[in-house]
C-alpha cells in the first residue's frame, strides 16, 4: 500500500471527522440570521444496496444512486450517460466493428477475458455475460421508467456473488401501486450538428385494479438516436449512406402485483428490450475532419447489429412479522447478432493493404445467445432498530450461452492464387466451408451452473458502533463445447471440457453512527469471478505456442479474486443543507484472468497470469445553497497498475504485461452540476448545467509499452475529455417542458483508436477512431400525474 494513498486516506478521514464540528459551530453562528432558506434540506434517497431498504446516508458502502427525477434532470438515456456521471466507473465502446459492444469496469477492475468483472442486475436478476467466442458483451437496460439506478462501488461478492468483482450496477424498475394511479410520460426531439435527428416517445401507467389487492403497471418506449458518420466509397468519397450509425431502441414492460393477504404479495413482471444499431460508431481518420464536424468511414458494407432480450420474473414477499421471506425466480433470454465488415481486415491480411479491390466484401456474422434461469430465496430481518439485523439466502443459476462466428471471404481464393501462384485449396488442404467461409466457430456452447448460500449479520456493539460480518459459499461448474472448422483452422478443432470450484467470499466491517447526521465506516470484502475451460485451438497455432514455450494452451483457468479495503464517511451538515459522502479504497487483485492472443492463427485462450492493485477515493456532495439554488459535485481518483511481469509462456519474446503497467482508465474524474429554481408567470421554472471532466489516461499502459506483446506507440493514451450540457424548463401543472443542449461545446476527442493488420510495411495504416456524439439541441416534455 503506497504512502501517497495512506496520506489520502488520512486526509479524507480527518476532514470528515472535523466536518460535523465546523458545521455545528457555523450553524450556531448563522441560525439567527438565516432567512427562509434555513428550511431547505437535501431529499434523502432510499436504496436497497444491502438487500434491504435503507437511507443512502446510513449505508456503509460507496453507492451512487440516480432517482427517476435525477435521471430526467440530467438527460440520462443510457448506461453511457450514467458512467459519465459516476466517478470510479469506466465505460467504453471501443469495438470499431460493432456499435453495440461495450465494456464496463469499476475502480480499475477491468478485463476482457472470461466472465465480466462488473455485476449487471435488473431488479434482483443478474444478466452479465461470459466472454466465449469472439464478441460477447453484456446487455444494459435503456433508461426509461426506472425507479432508480444504483452503482455499488467495490466488490459485492457476499450479497451479489460471482461477477460483482469490481462492483455492481442495478437497474430498479417501479412496482405496481395497489392504492393510487400514476402516469409517467416522456417525449423528446433533438437535432445534432451535422447529423440526423434524435427523437423518442414513451409512457407508463399503473394503479389498482382491485383496491389494496391487485395492481398493475405497464410501459412502452421507443427512441431513435440519430447517426453522424457517413459511410462512403473510400476511393471516391461518394456517400453510400449518410448518418449511417443511427440506433433504434424499444422497451416494453409490464407488472402485475397481487396481495391475497396483508402479509403476502406476489408480483409477476415482464421486461422486453430491442436495440438495433445500423452501422459502426467508428470513423476513419484519413477520411474525416472532426474539427469541421465531418465523420466518414469507408467500409465496403454496413455493419448492423441487434440485441434483443426478454426477462419474465416472479417476485414473492411474505412478511412473517420479525422477518421477510423473499423469492425471485426469473428467466433471461437474450439474442444478439452482428454483421461485422471484415473487408479491410481480410484485404490487409492477404494483400498487405486495407485498400480492398473494387467489389470485394467480407461480412462476418457473429451471434451470442443467453438462456439464464435464476432463483434466489432470502430471509431478512425486518426491524431496523433491533440490535441484530440479518439476511440469509440461497442462490441457484443455470446459464446457457451460445456463440457463433462465420468469417466469409469468397474473394480470398482468387486473391491468394494471384499473389502466390498456388491454388488456395492446395495451399490450405481444403476449400472454403460451404464455398463461403474461411473460419467458422459453430457453435461455442457453454453452461455455467452455480449453487450458493450466503448470509450477513449487522450487530450493534453499542448504540453507535455496529459490526458487520458476512460470507458466501458457492459451488460453481462450467462446461463448454466448441467446434472450429475452415481452411485457416486446419483440421477441425472440436473439444469439450469443464471446470469446477468452491469460491468463498467473506466480508467484514465496522460502522460508527456518531449522531443521526454523521456516519463513518470501514470494510474489508472479497470478490471473484468464475473460472473456465479453454477449448482446443487450431493446428496452425502450434508454431506460435511453441515460440511461447508451450506444448498446448492451458486447458483450465481458475477464478480470480480481489480483496478490497475501504474507509468512508457520510455526513449531513448545516441542517441537512449539505450532504457529503467520501470513501477511500485499496484493492489487491490476484490470479488475474488474462487473454492471450494467438494472432498468427486467429485463436486465443485465457490464463491466470499476474496480479494488480487499485487504489483511490471518491467524494460526492450536494448543497442546497439557497431555497432556489442547488449545487452538486463528485470527484474520483483511481490508480490501478499491474504488480507483476508475466509472459504468455516461458520462452515468449515479449511480456504480456509488465510490472508497473497501468490499467487503462481516467485517473481523475469530476462531475459538477447546478440547478436554479424560480417562478415565472406564476409557474415553476429552472435552469441547470451539468459538466463532466475525465483526465487523460496514463501513457504507461500495455499497448504503449514496447516490451509488451502487441504494443504500438501510434495508439495514443486516453485523452482528457470535457462535456457540458445545459437545460432550462417550465412546469405546466404536472407537465414539464424543457429545452436542452448536450455536448454544448461540440467536444470531439479521439476516445479510442484501432487499425487493421499491416503485412506490407510500405502501406499506410487505416486508423479508425471513436468520439462523442456531436452537439445536440432539443426539447423534452415530461408528464407526471
Amino acid at each position: 500500500m503506497s504512502k501517497d494513498f495512506l496520506r489520502v486516506c488520512t486526509v479524507l478521514v480527518a476532514s470528515n471527522a472535523l466536518l460535523p464540528f465546523f458545521a455545528t459551530n457555523a450553524g450556531a453562528q448563522t441560525a439567527g440570521a438565516a432567512g427562509a432558506g434555513a428550511g431547505t434540506s437535501i431529499e434523502e434517497v432510499v436504496v436497497t444496496a444491502t438487500r434491504r431498504a435503507e437511507p443512502l446516508s446510513k449505508v456503509p458502502i460507496s453507492v451512487a444512486a440516480f432517482t427517476q427525477q435525477r435521471l430526467d434532470q440530467q438527460g440520462v438515456r443510457s448506461i453511457d450517460d450514467i458512467a459519465q456521471l459516476t466517478p470510479g466507473v469506466t465505460f467504453s465502446r471501443s469495438d470499431t466493428r460493432n456499435a453495440g459492444a461495450a465494456t464496463i469496469a469499476i475502480r480499475g477492475i477491468s478485463s476482457t477475458a472470461g466472465s465480466g468483472t462488473t455485476g449487471i442486475y435488473i431488479d434482483d436478476t443478474p444478466i452479465q455475460v461470459r466472454n466465449i467466442g469472439f464478441s460477447a458483451y453484456s446487455a444494459f437496460p435503456a433508461v426509461f421508467d426506472l425507479q432508480r439506478v444504483e452503482v455499488l462501488r467495490g466488490p459485492q461478492g457476499t450479497l451479489f456473488g460471482a461477477g460483482s468483482e469490481g462492483g455492481t450496477v442495478r437497474f430498479i424498475t417501479p412496482q405496481p401501486n395497489l392504492g393510487e394511479y400514476s402516469v409517467y410520460a416522456r417525449g423528446e426531439a433533438g437535432f445534432m450538428d451535422g447529423g440526423g435527428p434524435s427523437y423518442e416517445a414513451g409512457a407508463a401507467v399503473g394503479g389498482p385494479i382491485i383496491d389494496g389487492k391487485l395492481g398493475f403497471r405497464v410501459s412502452g418506449w421507443a427512441r431513435r438516436d440519430g447517426g453522424y458518420i457517413d459511410r462512403v466509397n473510400y476511393a471516391t468519397g461518394v456517400a453510400q449512406e449518410r448518418n449511417s450509425n443511427y440506433q433504434d431502441s424499444r422497451v416494453l414492460s409490464g407488472a402485475l402485483k397481487f396481495a391475497p393477504t396483508d402479509a403476502l404479495t406476489l408480483t409477476a413482471s415482464l421486461y422486453y428490450q430491442d436495440i438495433y444499431n445500423n452501422d459502426v460508431n467508428a470513423y476513419w481518420l484519413n477520411l474525416s475532419d472532426p474539427g469541421a464536424g465531418v465523420f466518414r468511414q469507408g467500409n465496403a458494407i454496413p455493419s448492423p447489429s441487434s440485441d434483443r432480450f426478454v426477462l419474465p420474473s416472479l417476485h414473492i414477499d411474505w412478511d412473517f412479522g420479525s422477518f421477510h421471506l423473499i423469492s425471485n425466480t426469473s428467466y433471461f433470454q437474450r439474442s444478439q447478432k452482428a454483421i461485422n465488415d471484415y473487408t479491410t481486415f481480410e484485404a490487409s491480411l492477404w494483400t498487405g493493404s486495407y485498400q480492398y479491390p473494387t467489389g470485394m466484401y467480407a461480412p462476418t456474422t457473429q451471434t451470442n445467445a443467453q438462456r439464464n434461469w435464476t432463483e434466489e430465496l432470502r430471509l431478512e430481518s425486518t426491524d431496523p432498530d433491533a440490535r441484530l439485523n440479518w439476511v440469509a439466502g440461497f442462490f441457484y443459476s443455470r446459464d446457457r450461452q451460445t456463440a457463433t462466428e462465420l468469417v466469409q471471404d469468397t474473394f480470398l481464393p482468387g486473391i491468394f492464387q494471384a499473389r502466390t501462384g498456388v491454388p488456395f485449396n492446395v495451399a490450405f488442404g481444403q476449400g472454403l466451408v460451404n464455398g463461403l467461409y474461411t473460419f467458422v466457430l459453430d457453435p461455442a456452447l457453454s453452461h455455467d451452473e452455480q449453487i450458493a448460500g450466503f448470509g450477513q449479520l449487522d450487530y450493534r456493539l453499542t448504540d453507535k458502533l455496529k459490526a458487520t460480518a458476512g460470507v458466501r459459499v458457492a459451488r460453481t461448474q462450467f462446461d463448454v463445447y466448441a467446434n472450429f472448422v475452415g481452411p485457416v483452422v486446419g483440421p477441425p478443432a472440436v473439444d469439450h471440457g469443464s471446470q469446477k470450484e468452491t469460491p468463498v467470499t467473506p466480508k467484514f466491517g465496522l460502522s460508527y453512527q456518531a449522531d443521526d447526521n454523521n456516519m463513518f465506516y470501514f470494510s474489508a470484502a472479497k470478490g471473484y469471478r468464475i473460472g473456465g475451460y479453454n477449448p482446443k485451438v487450431g493446428v496452425p497455432c502450434g508454431g506460435q505456442l511453441a515460440s511461447f514455450g508451450l506444448a498446448d494452451r492451458p486447458e483450465q483457468f481458475q477464478s480470480d479474486s480481489v480483496w478490497s479495503y475501504e474507509v468512508g464517511a457520510k455526513n449531513a451538515l448545516f441542517n441537512h443543507r449539505l450532504q457529503v459522502n467520501t470513501s477511500a479504497y485499496y484493492i489487491d487483485w490476484s490470479n488475474i484472468q488474462q487473454l492471450v492472443s494467438l494472432n498468427q492463427c486467429g485463436f486465443n485462450f485465457v490464463a491466470n497470469l499476474g496480479a494488480a492493485r487499485s487504489e483511490g477515493f471518491d467524494l460526492s456532495a450536494v448543497f442546497a445553497a439557497t431555497d432556489h439554488l442547488t449545487l452538486s459535485g463528485a470527484l474520483g481518483y483511481n490508480y490501478a497498475e499491474f504488480t507483476q511481469t508475466v509472459k504468455a509462456g516461458p520462452l515468449a519474446a515479449f511480456n504480456l504485461v509488465s510490472k508497473g503497467d497501468r490499467i487503462p482508465g481516467a485517473p481523475w474524474t469530476i462531475d459538477l452540476s447546478g440547478q436554479y429554481d424560480f417562478t415565472v408567470a406564476h409557474r415553476d421554472g429552472f435552469v441547470r448545467f451539468d459538466y463532466q471532466h475525465h483526465a487523460g489516461g496514463p501513457n504507461n499502459v500495455p499497448v504503449r509499452n514496447l516490451t509488451d506483446a502487441g504494443s504500438d506507440p501510434t495508439i495514443p493514451a486516453l485523452p482528457s475529455t470535457d462535456l457540458m450540457s445545459i437545460r432550462a424548463g417550465v412546469q405546466f401543472g404536472g407537465t414539464e417542458v424543457s429545452i436542452f443542449a448536450k455536448n454544448l461545446f461540440d467536444a470531439h476527442p479521439e476516445l479510442s483508436r484501432a487499425y487493421d493488420p499491416r503485412t506490407a510495411p510500405t502501406t499506410p495504416y487505416n486508423y479508425r477512431g471513436t468520439t462523442f456524439m456531436p452537439r445536440t439541441i432539443g426539447v423534452t416534455v415530461i408528464a407526471r400525474y
